[in-house]
């Protein structure tokens, strides 16, 4: 029979029926089986907290597993929250609205704080209040003034006089010691102007001293902080009342197996902590610990004596690491006793929840690990067989096949038929096992029902995947899918609607078959033709839509184009049909475009750095040549002609200098690395100093500088420095380009742009020494001098230093040539500036003989 069912060559349809079932079924065994040890390992305690039983937990007894010992640290963590909070909001084991909370040092209580600080002390019912309620903040605008009317007089600093009290305590629990805290008031000097916007938080409640918090501190600084301690410990407040009633309400006595007993001893003051109501009221004559052994499993830790017993897992590095997060709530002087009832169970909690897991789960879990690997290698071992020989099965007429009748469907139909049964299936199991009350309830009943549905569901993907088979063993795999077929009614559409065509055919075509179809439709079908008439034209129409929105995006891509933009890119995802080669087109020309732009910023960078490296190598000889010049000038030559060549060897070397730094100081500009330091400045006044300053080089030059000022104190937003730079390099061109024995007009007027704004325009107007066949446009370029000749000693920096300064300030620059007339106009906006009686003030320069 074995020999039957796994022949190498082929099946009969017999065989490979019994295979096949087997297969489902050794698939559904695991499936079950996995549910089973997956949801039968997994428990919910009464608060919902998940537990999980592992191979370490098969010890001979619930009580001496690590599952057990999961849950006992789990409650361990429970309690120590419990009495951390319980310490600030309890007295007596009750709750008290009226315990006194430190804010700050609540909020540090796990550090020590400086010996005086500033803080508030709330009641703990309104802190939670005020942090359930809401924090209100409000924006206001001080003056000096307001601040010190706002703001206490004096900050309150509150001092701990016992901050290393018995048993080492922290800051937060020296702070709740009762007439431990001394207040003092104390000048604090403020730091600056105390004007401007400040955010205050409303003062809802007031301090135990009847104090908001603005009587406490007399700074912004030390508002801002105290306020900030306010928020988090009224909103840590109110999540700690939250969780001491969630927490307590679990560990009452009446509804849990655990048990515990806690003393705290604060300056011989001893406050007691327990679930057992007998202890909390007189506990005198109990022998604590004898009761806490009878429960069962107990532990006992006093860390001041150095004591630890437990007959748990539990050691006492471990409960030290619990207890460490509290830290701030015990101090050394604390006994803990803690116990799970084992010897009674009396309440159903999560430890009966997990004894009960434990019982039904531990004796079998190995056993079902070995089914779950048997089963599962069974049933890969009968796909990869099955896989082997399908396509050559023995029908029960004698033939053999390889294609069978449900192989007609397209493979991508096989597939989602699969799919979409496997899915089915397991959704069914998923819809029962919520809406049944009863399945759930029972882990076996569950895993018996997820075994029928994974059979059925590994019947719908076995379709899939031996169809999948058969069609690549027989060839025809992608010769019958709707991927071929789809694909070739591609190309048939594509060559007969391509923009190529004929637009008769991608046009009238259409419209008449349209118009026909609704015509048929109307005419022949009456109501339900009008229907599926209306339908297709909407189909229809939102296709045309769809067209005239491909045009809007095309323009408005081109639109942006056309306003230098060439990042522009079109989605072609949102554009269809023939207009899809259009927007294909686009892309391309912007990205060609994108690439030209890129490769000529990344020239003009490279041209920048070559200018600033080879300026930078000059430097160093050009130093070196004017430093050995200078020595040659102090020596005594006596030779005129010599000294003649040293007057010019020096000439030509401090205007290479000032060539090389024009380059340097070109190239930062260009390259933007330059620091503004924008101030308020008048005009006006940095156009007097330096006219000023080169007084004695117009006189030099024999030219006559008349300035005219329509306006006082024009008030204009620019860094004097550079600013300064840029008349100083229109001044020295008129010196080097003017006519000599002419006068150089220098005008500062404001008038309105087209926008209605002040515009301060400086303007200099002057005579060319030489004939200006030149465009203006090209005197702002690199080394274009007005003398053709380059007879002078210009860089041919000067003026483009100067536009790309003004334009970096905000500024405008233009340059007007009319004839011979040579004017520049500097121009930024001003919103002050002064009315006057307009003056001239003439600076006549002549020569001096």
């Amino acid at each position: 029979m074995l020999k039957r069912l796994f022949r190498k060559d082929s099946l009969t349809w017999f065989s490979r029926t019994i295979l096949r079932t087997f297969q489902h079924l050794c698939l559904a065994i695991v499936v079950g089986a996995i549910f089973y040890v997956q949801h039968g390992s997994v428990i919910k305690g009464v608060d919902g907290t998940e537990y999980s039983l592992r191979e370490g937990d098969a010890a001979p007894k619930y009580e001496d597993s690590d599952f057990f010992n999961t849950i006992l640290t789990n409650k361990l963590h429970g309690v120590a929250e419990l009495v951390g909070i319980s310490t600030m909001i309890e007295t007596d084991g009750l709750y008290n609205s009226d315990k006194k909370i430190d804010v700050t040092a609540f909020v540090n209580r796990n550090s020590m704080l400086q010996s005086d600080y500033i803080t508030g002390v709330y009641r703990v019912s309104d802190l939670i209040k005020w942090s359930q309620n809401g924090f209100e903040y409000e924006e206001r605008s001080f003056s000096d003034s307001d601040s010190s009317k706002f703001l206490a007089n004096t900050t309150i600093y509150t001092h701990l006089m016992k901050n290393n009290a018995e048993g080492g305590m922290n800051s937060f629990l020296n702070s709740q010691i009762d007439n431990n805290t001394v207040r003092t008031n104390i000048n604090v000097p403020t730091e600056g102007s105390d004007a401007g916007t400040h955010t205050i938080l409303l003062s809802r409640y007031k301090t135990i001293n009847d104090e908001n918090i603005e009587d406490i501190v007399s700074t912004w600084e030390g508002y801002n902080e105290l306020c900030a301690n306010i928020t988090e410990a009224a909103s840590t407040m109110a999540l700690n009342y939250d969780t001491y009633f969630n927490i307590k309400g679990k560990l009452n006595f009446d509804k849990s197996n655990f048990r515990y007993y806690i003393t705290r001893t604060i300056n011989g003051k001893t406050e007691t902590y327990t679930n057992i109501e007998e202890l909390r009221k007189n506990p005198n004559g109990i022998d604590i610990g004898e009761k806490f052994r009878s429960y069962g499993k107990y532990i006992y830790f006093c860390p001041y004596d150095l004591q630890y017993s437990s007959n748990t897992k539990i050691d006492e590095a471990k409960l030290r690491e619990i207890l460490s997060n509290y830290d701030y709530a015990f101090p050394d002087q604390m006994k803990y006793y803690f116990a799970v009832d084992t010897e009674k169970y009396p309440s159903s909690d999560d430890f009966t929840i997990g004894r009960d897991a434990f019982r039904r789960y531990i004796p079998y879990y190995k056993q079902l690990y070995v089914m779950i690997i048997i089963f599962m290698f069974i049933y890969f071992v009968i796909i990869v067989h099955l896989i082997i020989c399908e396509g050559h099965v023995e029908y029960q007429d004698g033939t053999y096949g390889g294609v069978e009748r449900l192989d007609v469907f397209p493979i991508e139909i096989t597939i989602i038929l699969a799919a979409l049964g496997t899915f089915f299936f397991f959704w069914g199991f998923h819809y029962v096992f919520e809406f049944s009350p009863i399945v759930a309830a029972s882990t076996t009943y569950s895993a018996v029902l997820l075994g029928f549905f994974t059979f059925l569901a590994d019947n719908a993907f076995s379709y899939g995947l031996y169809g999948l088979v058969r069609k690549i063993k027989t060839k025809t795999l992608y010769r019958t899918s709707l991927v071929k077929k789809g694909v070739d009614l591609f190309h048939k559409v594509s060559e007969k609607m391509s923009m190529r065509q004929n637009m008769f055919i991608i046009t009238v075509v259409p419209y008449v078959l349209s118009t026909f179809m609704n015509f048929y439709l109307v005419i022949y079908h009456g109501f339900a033709g009008i229907i599926i008439a209306l339908i297709l034209d909407i189909v229809i129409g939102i296709y045309v839509v769809n067209i005239n929105n491909d045009k809007v995006i095309i323009y408005e891509a081109l639109k942006k184009i056309g306003n230098g933009e060439i990042d522009v890119k079109i989605d072609l995802n949102k554009v269809h049909g023939g207009n899809l080669f259009i927007a294909k087109e686009l892309n391309n020309i912007v990205h060609s475009v994108e690439d030209a732009v890129n490769r000529s910023m990344r020239d003009e960078k490279l041209k920048a750095d070559l200018i600033t490296n080879v300026s930078h190598d000059i430097k160093t000889p050009l130093t070196s040549i004017i430093n050995y010049v200078d020595l040659l000038k102090r020596e005594n030559i006596e030779d005129e002609r010599v000294r003649d060549y040293i007057s010019i060897l020096e000439n030509k070397s401090q205007r290479l200098r000032q060539l090389t730094d024009d380059l340097v100081e070109a190239s930062k500009i260009s390259s933007g690395n330059i620091t503004l330091h924008m101030e308020r400045i008048n005009f006006a006044e940095i156009i007097k100093q330096t006219l000023g300053e080169f007084y004695e080089k117009l006189e030099d030059s024999d030219l006559t500088a008349i300035l005219k000022c329509e306006k006082y104190n024009v008030m204009i937003d620019a860094d004097p420095r550079q600013l300064f730079r840029v008349i100083e390099n229109l001044i020295n061109n008129v010196c080097k380009y003017a006519l000599t024995s002419t006068r150089v007009y220098l005008d500062l007027d404001v008038t309105e742009d087209e926008e209605g704004k002040n515009l301060a325009t400086f303007s200099i107007k002057n005579i060319s020494r030489n004939e200006l066949n030149i465009k203006a446009e090209e005197l702002t370029e690199r080394f274009i001098r007005g003398d053709i000749s380059r007879s002078t000693e210009g860089s041919g920096l000067g003026l483009s230093i100067a536009q790309s300064l003004t334009e970096a300030m905000g500024g405008k620059f233009s340059i007007i040539l009319d004839g011979d007339l040579f004017k520049v106009n500097v121009m930024f906006y001003t919103d002050e500036f002064g009315d006057g009686n307009p003056s001239t003030e003439q600076i006549e320069v002549t020569k001096t003989k």
